[in-house]
């Protein structure tokens, strides 16, 4: 039951020799990961608390603390790592998923937003910046 090996992390040593003796993934896993890319996730940690369509989850071997997203049809599902001492149902993931919304259509492009009076470069493969593609609702 731990993120040993887990969620796309690569095999590769530990900085820290404690990290390495918990055994556990966390500390090479990116801030935001789907949770579709991370199947042992639920698995591997434990569920403490429920809020408003998150749940709170602790790595069972190092303990540190992971936001999932409450499962929605329409929505991509995040685990989102929770930093030391934020609280965890106020924590603000959307500059990471802003950016992974970028990452995973590859970047910017050098033209323009069409959104009236913006100035941004668009996300590759659509019209839009990312301000404005995730204000429709589009997370990858």
């Amino acid at each position: 039951r731990t993120l040993n090996g887990a969620c796309g992390a690569r095999d590769k040593p530990y900085s820290l020799g404690v990290a390495r003796a918990m055994n556990c993934a966390c500390s090479s896993l990116p801030d935001l990961i789907k949770l579709e890319a991370c199947p042992s996730f639920e698995k591997a940690t434990v569920r403490l608390a429920s809020g408003n369509w998150v749940h709170l989850h602790k790595c069972s071997t190092c303990g540190q603390l992971w936001r999932l997203d409450e499962w929605d049809k329409y929505q991509t599902q995040f685990v989102v790592r929770i930093p030391a001492g934020a609280d965890w149902e106020q924590f603000d993931a959307t500059p990471l998923q802003k950016d992974f919304l970028v990452q995973s259509r590859g970047g910017l492009t050098e033209e323009h937003c069409i959104w009236h009076g913006c100035q941004e470069k668009c996300v590759k493969g659509v019209v839009y910046c990312v301000e404005h593609l995730y204000q429709t609702g589009a997370r990858e």
